[in-house]
């Protein structure tokens, strides 16, 4: 834990036991050792509880309750010693939406070694805000009460709900956080989408479905060209740029190029994961994956120009014929996609955010295009869980069990996505339900879904066997590899 809490622990000490004891001594029955805890150094999580312990024994308060009240305490600390990386448009969710980019700000790129705490949020609504947290810490009670300590800064009234607790023996923490200072929220869910939130204007902003072909809302922001590719307009954005229909002059070629937003150029982490998700797509030569034609630098923001491809992604082309797609289209399409992900996986390189809006389909014969390489890393790179992009890294409905705890991430986990994937594109339901982020996280950390044999009777058993056993909640279930998967579903093609 970082020393900048145990600064504000010997603060509130003062203040919660009235006298009734000295920080010294209070220091003294936590460690032997003659060494003061400095603000700017890292210190074991243990030596903090102990500290908030030995203040509930001498106010006789439950450790719970006082670890809670030492959270309502630290918000207004934290808030201004991050001063620098807080809008001043912020309010409490818009600042627990943004508080993993802060921390990377302040302390990890100072702290290499200070452990990443795994809180991830998506934005429900302006008012509601749902939150994961799934590290091994345990200190979601301290979330809590800095929640608390949040709204009673900015005056606000919030209810937090607790739906599932790491105390109480479940694999992560969730927090449904809402504002009761407007009680006027949006009933939509972001079960397929990660969303991201412009407290300025108030309005949510749901990353684009990324079908290159269709045109947005003009934007008078959109350049006249980035390099030497001509900008024929915008065609999407999300949490880390925009996306523009360019041509290449030269080559005498449509392309999309992706820029990212000036905001995210500042910080050093992003930074480097826009330009990873560039390298990542370009190591990779497949013909289900979108191909990388060039790496720059406009105006000192990174941009990637790449393929552009004419035609819907899978869960436009979904919804075009009704809802459902027939089940030798659906075959050939999860196995085009698997081909990809193998492709992938042989480079030892782990997508993990496979889902409908990053397949594309490419005219006319609707041609797997594998997207959005910006959350792959190398498996078994702890670093790859750095990356936090105000959101949930992911996608809920599409993530692996494994992906909502603290277990490390594999190829396996795409496989798992690839099964969601061919269970909604057969039976037009999701295998996991659930009305909001959290109850479909609960729902896939059960690991029961309705068998798609009795959705789809008709379903060829060795279909339903494979996608069964790809949406298996133990990886030692799922298929060994892609390439397993390719085999077999080749196999079921010919019968």
């Amino acid at each position: 834990m970082h020393g900048l809490i145990f600064f504000y622990i010997q603060k509130f000490a003062d203040e919660a036991t009235s006298g009734k004891t000295t920080w010294l001594k209070l220091r003294d029955t936590v460690t032997a050792s003659n060494n003061r805890y400095l603000p700017n150094e890292v210190y074991p999580d243990e030596d903090a509880v102990k500290l908030l312990q030995k203040i509930a024994d001498t106010c006789g308060e439950p450790l719970p309750s006082l670890i809670e009240r030492f959270g309502e305490f630290l918000a207004p600390h934290l808030i201004k010693v991050a001063g620098q990386h807080i809008d001043p448009t912020w309010r409490t969710l818009d600042l627990i939406e943004n508080t993993e980019e802060i921390i990377h700000k302040m302390v990890r790129a100072a702290n290499p070694g200070a452990e990443p705490p795994v809180l991830e949020t998506v934005r429900h609504s302006p008012n509601e805000l749902h939150l994961v947290y799934s590290s091994g810490r345990q200190l979601c009670l301290l979330a809590k009460g800095i929640t608390r300590g949040l709204a009673d800064h900015y005056g606000e009234t919030i209810v937090i709900e607790e739906t599932s607790c790491m105390h109480k023996g479940d694999p992560f923490c969730c927090l449904v956080i809402q504002d009761g200072s407007n009680d006027t929220h949006s009933t939509s869910s972001p079960l397929s989408e990660t969303l991201t939130f412009d407290p300025q204007s108030g309005e949510s902003l749901r990353p684009p479905t990324t079908n290159w072909h269709s045109t947005p809302p003009s934007t008078s922001t959109t350049p006249s060209a980035i390099d030497n590719f001509a900008i024929k307009g915008l065609i999407g954005r999300g949490g880390m740029g925009h996306v523009y229909r360019g041509f290449d002059n030269k080559l005498d070629r449509d392309i999309a190029i992706k820029v990212m937003h000036p905001s995210r150029a500042e910080d050093e982490v992003s930074k480097k994961r826009f330009l990873h998700e560039s390298k990542t797509a370009a190591s990779i030569n497949h013909p289900s994956i979108v191909t990388i034609y060039q790496i720059g630098e406009h105006n000192k923001l990174p941009y990637i120009a790449m393929q552009y491809i004419d035609g819907p992604n899978l869960s436009e082309y979904r919804t075009q014929l009704g809802g459902l797609i027939p089940i030798p289209e659906a075959i050939r399409i999860g196995r085009e996609i698997c081909e990809g992900l193998a492709a992938a996986h042989e480079k030892d390189l782990v997508h993990r955010d496979i889902k409908p809006d990053n397949i594309l389909l490419e005219s006319p014969n609707q041609h797997v295009q594998i997207i959005d390489f910006g959350l792959a890393h190398e498996a078994g790179d702890k670093e790859g869980r750095l990356t936090i992009d105000n959101a949930v890294i992911g996608t809920p409905a599409y993530m692996s069990p494994e992906r909502i705890g603290t277990d490390e991430v594999n190829a396996k986990s795409d496989l798992f996505g690839l099964g969601v994937i061919l269970y909604e594109m057969i039976s037009g339901k999701l295998p996991f339900d659930g009305k909001s982020m959290v109850s479909i996280l609960a729902s896939i950390s059960r690991g029961k879904p309705t068998t798609i044999h009795t959705l789809v009777p008709d379903i060829p058993q060795d279909l339903a066997d494979l996608i069964m056993q790809l949406l298996s909640s133990e990886r030692d279930k799922r298929p060994a590899d892609a390439t397993e998967v390719v085999r077999r579903l080749r196999a079921i093609e010919k019968q």
